[in-house]
């Protein structure tokens, strides 16, 4: 499943819910997938390029917060952001999402403009393109490829999926590659709405991004510059067959 459309997979036992999921989602312009387990929604998530997953949190089902945990565990799949739809009497299970590692919940009923508004505001937004980006939305530097448009992230032509932030970070640094950037450009970068946060946070979220990038196996590209911030270095590679100047070279696209 290839598709230019956003993928958002859902995670549901029910189907008319998941059918009035799919009405709301795909009158947006997103494509919708189906995962009806665990196994296949961890599946799923690492095969395909999914721009959000959505669980439905169920009374009497606990599905949901073991495919959360799954999901938070595995490498190809951490960084995507994941939405509990917690239902009517369900709402002990909010607490456990959270130590699951969920990025957000909703209480149902909820109105299909507040979803769909987290959904293009926080997640699959397209960004502005960055001085780098040749052809107005693809920047690619030591065998990364950042697309700012479909919101993807390759590196070694294999799909690394990073959450908004990451997203932002990894953005922001290679638009500045092999240049030290502070942690307080990096705030700036990573958290547009400005809201308070301190160096330590950066820190997390950049150990997060390099988690995600080493799934490939390539070596760690972030330095840690003393006393200053970050930086994206891949100098000491052979990035022969991934040339600025040719953004579509070697990622099978």
């Amino acid at each position: 499943m290839n598709s230019a459309r956003p993928q958002i997979l859902i995670g549901s036992t029910d189907a008319d819910y998941y059918l009035l999921l799919v009405h709301i989602l795909e009158s947006e312009g997103y494509q919708v997938i189906l995962g009806s387990g665990v196994e296949e929604i961890v599946h799923f998530a690492g095969e395909y390029d999914v721009g959000a997953i959505l669980l439905d949190c169920r009374s009497g089902e606990d599905w949901a917060t073991a495919a959360c945990v799954k999901l938070k565990q595995e490498p190809r799949t951490f960084g995507i952001t994941t939405v509990g739809l917690i239902g009517p009497g369900a709402e002990s299970r909010f607490i456990d999402l959270l130590k699951a590692g969920i990025d957000e919940n909703f209480v149902r009923p909820i109105t299909p403009s507040k979803l769909l508004s987290f959904l293009r505001d926080r997640i699959l937004l397209p960004r502005v393109s960055g001085p780098m980006a040749s052809d107005g939305h693809i920047l690619v530097y030591a065998g990364i490829e950042l697309n700012t448009n479909r919101h993807s992230v390759r590196r070694l032509g294999i799909y690394v999926h990073l959450g908004p932030i990451e997203f932002r970070l990894l953005q922001f640094l290679m638009e500045n590659h092999e240049q030290a950037c502070s942690r307080a450009q990096l705030i700036e970068a990573g958290w547009p709405e400005r809201r308070f946060v301190d160096f330590k946070t950066v820190n997390v979220h950049i150990g997060r991004l390099r988690k995600a990038l080493s799934v490939t196996g390539g070596p760690d590209l972030i330095r840690t510059v003393r006393s200053s911030g970050y930086m994206l270095d891949g100098s000491g590679q052979e990035r022969s067959q991934y040339n600025p100047a040719r953004p579509g070279q070697g990622t099978g696209d």
